[in-house]
């Protein structure tokens, strides 16, 4: 059968269905869940009308602590024991305490990276240094879920954005 007639693959990505559809991956829920399932009929369907059909990437449902603990997976994987408790401790303590809850990864902007910010500062635990590292860590936390299509790819940008070098004076 030629490679264009073939339906794509549902595979599983860490605890996720995917589906890689026009050299992209899409994510359909937690793998082998009924939603997962009915999404990648649709897909198939929908594909099967239209051969150049593309799903449209709106807002992820992608919770912010879904998008922690994927990341902090990753992170024990690849990174080493004290780098990874750094962003243990950034996301647990701090991170999730405030977004925790049913905040959508997608509504994570600069407002809230300054509250986690603010909060930290509170605590009086950590040094000015210390904070702007946590600060990095957390940003590089939602560039890595942008990259991953856990997040839109606005709001890895978003802590970023306004970003502006210090002059030497």
């Amino acid at each position: 059968m030629p490679k264009l007639n073939r339906p794509p693959k549902y595979c599983k990505d860490g605890k996720y269905a995917a589906v890689y559809f026009h050299g992209k991956k899409h994510r359909l829920g937690i793998h082998g869940s009924p939603e997962s399932q009915i999404a990648y009929a649709r897909l198939l369907a929908e594909s099967k009308v239209n051969p150049v059909f593309s799903p449209h990437r709106g807002k992820t449902d992608t919770t912010v602590r879904e998008v922690a603990a994927a990341f902090l997976d990753y992170a024990e994987k690849t990174l080493k024991k004290p780098n990874y408790i750094h962003y243990r401790i950034v996301v647990v303590d701090f991170l999730l305490k405030l977004y925790g809850d049913n905040t959508s990864a997608d509504d994570f902007k600069q407002s809230c990276l300054k509250l986690v910010r603010d909060e930290m500062i509170q605590s009086r635990r950590f040094c000015r240094k210390h904070i702007n590292d946590c600060t990095r860590r957390i940003v590089t936390m939602f560039t890595w879920a942008a990259e991953m299509e856990y997040a839109d790819v606005n709001t890895a940008l978003a802590p970023t954005r306004h970003k502006t070098r210090n002059s030497l004076q």
